[in-house]
């Protein structure tokens, strides 16, 4: 009993700034959802939407160092904590107010889904290339990503959703790209628990 407890408490001490930097970025993501990306030269997108993809660096690399068990947890953890502040705040509780609309319930549902579809496949990809588990993971989230959120806030209306699909893949691709470079200099820093062969 005493193991299976202190087990329990190391696995959540072990989660505590993996859950907090992914509640942290979503959180900056949502505080700039209204929030023009004009720097790109595309009126639609916003800023918020374009730090999406960072989260699955956070994945990454709480997927090297423990594992894709704490990694499913962490996603787990980070929305649960972030839907509790979200809706659990009475009168002053965002749920009641205009930003719970599809588009945020659409690309709420894709990036969840998004982000434990890249734990599994940083996990089946992880060995000695280096870049492999990461690169794939993220493109593989960056499609799931597009594929849910798109079609779930835009089909029926008005708005030419392919294109800003497209457009939305593209700037993804290229963040899994980019992300590579963070990722292979925390790799020194994030090294991976005995049992993932050092990868």
């Amino acid at each position: 009993m005493g193991g299976t407890l202190g087990n329990l408490v190391t696995g959540f001490m072990r989660l505590i700034i993996p859950v907090l930097l992914l509640l942290a970025l979503g959180a900056t993501s949502a505080a700039y959802a209204n929030q023009d990306a004009e720097v790109l030269g595309n009126s639609w997108m916003s800023l918020g939407l374009i730090l999406l993809p960072i989260t699955f660096l956070a994945l990454h690399l709480t997927n090297r160092r423990y594992g894709a068990g704490y990694a499913f947890w962490q996603v787990a953890l980070a929305w649960a904590v972030g839907g509790a502040i979200m809706f659990g705040g009475g009168e002053n509780s965002i749920a009641r107010g205009p930003s719970l609309t599809r588009e945020a319930v659409g690309f709420a549902a894709g990036l969840f889904i998004a982000q434990m579809a890249a734990i599994v496949i940083f996990d089946r990809l992880r060995g000695p290339h280096w870049w492999q588990a990461p690169l794939m993971a993220s493109l593989f989230g960056g499609l799931v990503l597009c594929l849910i959120a798109f079609p779930a806030a835009y089909a029926g209306t008005s708005i030419n959703w392919t294109s800003r699909m497209i457009d939305y893949l593209t700037l993804t691709t290229m963040m899994s790209i980019g992300l590579l470079i963070p990722y292979w200099v925390m790799r020194g820093f994030v090294l991976p628990r005995s049992g993932f062969g050092g990868y």
